[in-house]
């Protein structure tokens, strides 16, 4: 029983520190400090400071980190983990 005590408590503290996260994030976008955004390269969701887009993002930048079956995959194509057939639409 000690164990599902445990792991409730667990749950509890990481879905606490998420939703305030989430919450000082929110913040940090209401006064401009912090923006969501697509990137100019690949159009993955990436974060800012400003509201330019930026040029490239980790997912440009690193994709072995990020995406690292996809790159172990497609080794020989181009570099990079590329969003294909995404069309922004505002």
């Amino acid at each position: 029983m000690t164990v599902y005590e445990v792991a409730t408590i667990a749950l509890v503290f990481v879905l606490a520190t998420a939703a305030t996260a989430a919450i000082y994030l929110g913040l940090l976008n209401w006064i401009g400090a912090f923006h969501v955004m697509r990137c100019a390269a690949c159009h993955h969701l990436t974060t800012a400071s400003t509201r330019a887009a930026p040029a490239s993002c980790p997912h440009c930048r690193r994709p072995a980190l990020l995406h690292p079956v996809y790159a172990a995959r497609h080794q020989h194509g181009p570099p990079g983990v590329r969003v294909v057939g995404d069309r922004l639409r505002y």
